[in-house]
């Protein structure tokens, strides 16, 4: 080996390698440990080897592990160091030992990157089939919605006519039948305008949203008075905690103090009841009241609201059974 190995030269060699790698990734700091041993040893060559594998190289190559005489090469588990010459001084082959077990280490990072590298392309592919899906669902939305806009126009057109008498007087029990069609046409008409919410949508449990939001050491912190069991909602965590957040939007906007959240499923009501009560210093503001009111025409939630000498806030929310 040309030169002896100064302890201090390696400690800024560790130093300097690790900085390259935290900052450009495990294999430029693999390339940047074998060639800071060719210039601090001034061998021809250097390689590091994991399980018998080259997997950085500066120099000339020199002999592979099966081949290289024993002083030429350091190992750290399955990781070894090989030099271009042979590597006699105690001292120097300690540093040199301590450079590959920093190579050991930047392979295991190598391998954690590569590992997140393949999640993160599989995340990606796995969005794109997503996109894809719901684009295609959207389409298919558009056209049903449309094949049925016409015929409720119709529809809503011939219950106009016979409730204005053109078809003259009606009877007690065609009037009854007309309102009957008009709610149905109404209804059919606002499901008609909504984007379908998707039958795949998971169960969510509205208590994590809610933790999250108004828990302990929240900035929004609140008394949760919840079930012991899961209140369950079909929608996806974004979305109840999108609507957790315009809540703690609407009662931050109104300076709320002493609130209380209060989570029960009320008799013969299908759906969740959230109930918020708290002392307020100004009135609700109105952008945020909206946000959340169009957040519950959404996934065909109910917003109420009663301001007085305190505020009480209701959201009902359909119900999934546990």
């Amino acid at each position: 080996m040309g030169r002896s190995v100064n302890a201090s030269e390696v400690e800024r060699t560790v130093s300097a390698v690790a900085e390259r790698a935290l900052h450009h990734g495990a294999r430029a700091g693999l390339a940047a440990l074998v060639e800071s041993v060719v210039r601090l040893t001034e061998t021809p060559g250097a390689a590091l080897y994991a399980d018998g594998r080259c997997v950085a190289l500066a120099g000339v190559a020199p002999p592979v592990p099966a081949r290289a005489h024993p002083l030429q090469m350091m190992k750290h588990g399955r990781t070894a160091l090989v030099l271009g010459t042979p590597c006699v001084d105690t001292g120097d082959r300690r540093h040199l030992a301590r450079l590959t077990e920093l190579g050991s280490a930047l392979l295991a990072c190598r391998e954690r990157e590569d590992t997140a590298k393949a999640e993160h392309k599989r995340l990606r592919l796995e969005r794109l089939r997503l996109m894809e899906r719901l684009a295609h669902r959207e389409r298919a939305w558009s056209r049903a919605a449309h094949d049925l806009r016409t015929p409720l126009l119709v529809i809503q057109g011939y219950i106009d006519m016979m409730t204005k008498g053109m078809a003259g007087a009606l009877t007690p029990s065609m009037q009854r039948y007309l309102e009957r069609m008009g709610r149905a046409a109404g209804e059919m008409n606002v499901r008609l305008q909504q984007r379908p919410s998707g039958e795949d949508v998971p169960a969510e449990d509205l208590r994590a949203s809610l933790s999250a939001t108004f828990g302990p050491g929240r900035p929004g912190a609140a008394r949760l008075e919840l079930p012991p069991g899961p209140v369950l909602l079909r929608m996806p965590r974004t979305s109840s905690a999108l609507l957790m957040r315009t809540l703690e939007r609407l009662l931050s906007g109104a300076g709320a103090s002493e609130v209380v959240l209060r989570v029960d499923a009320p008799d013969g009501v299908d759906a969740w009841r959230l109930l918020v009560q708290a002392r307020t210093q100004l009135p609700l503001p109105s952008r945020a009241l909206e946000s959340l009111e169009r957040l519950g025409r959404r996934w065909q939630a109910r917003v109420s609201v009663q301001e007085g000498p305190g505020l009480e806030l209701a959201v009902m929310l359909p119900r999934l059974p546990g």
